[in-house]
């Protein structure tokens, strides 16, 4: 009798614990879902772009050595090892996740911009993004790489092609050689740069000092 009574325990605290690893697994949103949660906080950031930086202020944040700036490429490969900005790291979407946790632990100077060819790769990134990462301090290069090279490449063994200007995500530049952030344009000199007039949108976080207390 003990012994069916000790053995009945056992498989009730196991039948428990299994259906709290169930629950818990179950339980767990996927991006996409705590996306929909986020939605109505961050998607009217996004219309208002005020998350959208200007190729003038990051290339702004490229020459400030106190900011803890962090520039993820989402682009394909090819498209990267054609041209990519200095200092930048390529992550495919799917992967964002994984960094969720250095995300987390980026100072109080830390800056995320997200770069695609144009802005729709960056944008599903920014979402997925926030939704992982607890609301880093995130923007997205405005018009991406198609619109700083535009701006930038001016000699720079690149040209737009003739066709007009689609937001499908693809390349609009074409190149002779794959340079990579051997570019000209991947660190354009601030001070031989066209000037390009922007608003400021980058702000730093600030942590919150605890006062009183102990333990």
């Amino acid at each position: 009798m003990l012994i069916d009574a000790r053995r009945a325990h056992a498989a009730g605290a196991a039948a428990l614990f299994a259906a709290a690893v169930g629950l818990a697994w179950i339980g767990q949103p996927d991006p996409f879902e705590k996306w929909q949660f986020l939605a109505a906080e961050l998607q009217p950031r996004l219309d208002r772009r005020e998350v959208q930086i200007e190729p003038a202020e990051l290339n702004e944040l490229m020459h400030n050595n106190y900011l803890d700036l962090h520039i993820l490429d989402v682009r394909a490969e090819r498209d990267w090892n054609l041209f990519h900005l200095w200092g930048a790291q390529r992550i495919e979407l799917p992967e964002l996740p994984d960094h969720a946790r250095s995300f987390l632990r980026l100072p109080e100077n830390g800056v995320i911009v997200l770069v695609s060819n144009d802005e729709i790769r960056a944008t599903e990134a920014w979402r997925l993004l926030m939704s992982v990462a607890q609301k880093p301090n995130a923007y997205i290069l405005a018009g991406g790489i198609n619109r700083w090279l535009s701006e930038y490449s001016a000699g720079g063994s690149s040209h737009a092609n003739d066709a007009p200007e689609a937001l499908d995500g693809t390349l609009r530049h074409r190149f002779q050689w794959a340079l990579g952030s051997r570019h000209p344009a991947a660190l354009p000199d601030p001070h031989n740069a066209a000037r390009h007039e922007f608003t400021k949108k980058v702000k730093l976080q600030r942590r919150i000092v605890r006062k009183g207390g102990c333990g």
